[in-house]
């Protein structure tokens, strides 16, 4: 039941989100095809909105079609100013890897930016609408999940092969790695009844991160940095990945590992039900190839010269400090315990 519950979550928060904001989502279904008919140039012609979702981190998603026409288009119009913050970043990101003529490849799976407007004092972004279903879709039969995370993993180890480089670890390499995270760790530290164990705990992590990768040469490239199956469209069964979405936590310079080891962690964590949390501590204590269920030679490659406990906590502490003050419920009590105090005990 627990495991059923688990996995029923996300779904029951994305449909409360729905109906806790139906206002937002009629005003956003009123005006989507203007937007798209003001960014197509193509006006009068039939558009209408064909759906309104509403997302956990307070994001109107509105899907418009025009009729008799294959032409679809996604309307985004964020309801915060860190929403808005985000898909400005995203779109500049993109217009970035679009023009980058290492990328032929990853190109046709970008989405398309087409307009950037303000409607009413609201941000909103213009996108095409690429093809596929949601990957997440695919996480439930174990042949379209196997041949789905070959095809994401193939894609996205040619963007980190195309734009890689070696890089020599000094101590001001591996601040933002180490020292941002563990910084906010220990702030949230400071918060608990009993905060003097949690800073022992992070204070001998950061001398065995800074001893174990300063002096390291590893490859670094761009990164998606939220690389999961709910951020792609595949074709089933799964074979060919037809659309990235999100990029707006991707960032050059990083470790290919940290878009390879959560695109398995997430699969895990949809087929099965545990907590992120809970699937980093099985790794630490049991294997990375053990918990992912991949090769042993392939989670080498991934991991280039770097240990795999350093991989693991590098990866955990990247993932926390991007979402431990995101909006949504990221946040809250129940996933502060679950994914940083759970994680912190048992290292």
């Amino acid at each position: 039941m627990r495991t059923t519950l688990q996995k029923a979550r996300p779904v029951l928060r994305d449909r409360l989100a729905g109906w806790l904001h139906r206002q937002e989502r009629r005003w956003t279904a009123a005006v989507a095809p203007r937007l798209v008919a003001d960014a197509t140039g193509i006006r009068n012609t039939g558009w209408r909105t064909e759906s309104v979702s509403f997302t956990s981190t307070s994001v109107a998603v509105a899907t418009v079609i025009r009729s008799g026409s294959p032409d679809r288009y996604v309307v985004k119009i964020p309801w915060t100013a860190a929403g808005a913050d985000s898909l400005r970043r995203q779109a500049t990101v993109l217009a970035t890897l679009q023009q980058d003529p290492r990328l032929p490849n990853l190109r046709p799976v970008l989405p398309r930016c087409l307009a950037q407007a303000t409607i009413e004092g609201r941000y909103s972004c213009v996108e095409e609408a690429l093809p596929g279903v949601s990957a997440t879709a695919l996480m439930v039969r174990r042949p379209g999940r196997t041949m789905l995370l070959r095809a994401a993993t193939r894609l996205i180890g040619d963007l980190h092969a195309r734009t890689g480089e070696q890089t020599a670890l000094d101590r001001p390499a591996v601040r933002g790695w180490v020292d941002a995270p563990l910084g906010r760790l220990e702030r949230f530290a400071l918060t608990l009844s009993q905060p003097a164990r949690v800073l022992d705990v992070i204070g001998r992590l950061r001398e065995e991160l800074i001893a174990v990768l300063v002096g390291r040469t590893v490859r670094v490239s761009w990164i998606h940095g939220d690389f999961w199956p709910g951020n792609l469209l595949a074709a089933p069964p799964g074979a060919r990945v037809t659309g990235v979405v999100d990029w707006d936590c991707a960032t050059p310079g990083q470790l290919p590992l940290y878009d390879l080891l959560h695109l398995h962690v997430l699969a895990r964590r949809l087929t099965v039900g545990e907590e992120l949390g809970d699937i980093v501590v099985h790794a630490l204590r049991r294997g990375i190839d053990e918990t992912l269920n991949v090769p042993a030679l392939e989670v080498g490659a991934w991991l280039d010269t770097i240990p795999q406990r350093a991989a693991l906590l590098l990866y955990w502490l990247r993932h926390t400090l991007l979402f431990i003050d995101s909006e949504g419920d990221h946040g809250n009590p129940r996933w502060l315990r679950a994914n940083v105090e759970r994680v912190l005990a048992n290292i």
